[in-house]
């Protein structure tokens, strides 16, 4: 198993360890463009899920202090709240998935070696 591979599937699963640190690191310290894509990739779907809570509460404030209704409020925050939690969990497996494929790609997959 060569160090390209365990940097792939290490950005993926970092998810569960460092979130944000370990794909910035390799995304900037990696010497090749396939670990840098994967880097970034992992970056992005890391990241998501924390822009969605923002939004979320941004929007549960905004309606709370622009309403007097608790019920419309409860109601669009609860909905966000589901979709945002969906989202989460899609791509935390997307990741996992990933970062398998990472460690059991063959070195001569085009698919999953080269940038897509």
């Amino acid at each position: 198993m060569n160090d390209q591979k365990i940097l792939n599937a290490l950005s993926y699963f970092s998810l569960f360890f460092a979130p944000f640190i370990v794909p910035i690191a390799i995304w900037i310290f990696s010497g090749t463009e396939n670990t840098k894509h994967h880097a970034k990739v992992a970056l992005f779907t890391h990241i998501l899920p924390t822009i969605g809570g923002i939004f979320t509460a941004l929007s549960i404030g905004i309606v709370g202090f622009s309403t007097n209704s608790t019920n419309v409020t409860g109601f669009i925050g609860l909905g966000l709240v589901v979709v945002v939690g969906l989202m989460t969990i899609v791509l935390a497996l997307f990741n996992i998935v990933r970062g398998i494929q990472a460690l059991t790609a063959k070195e001569d997959n085009p698919r999953f070696n080269s940038i897509d």
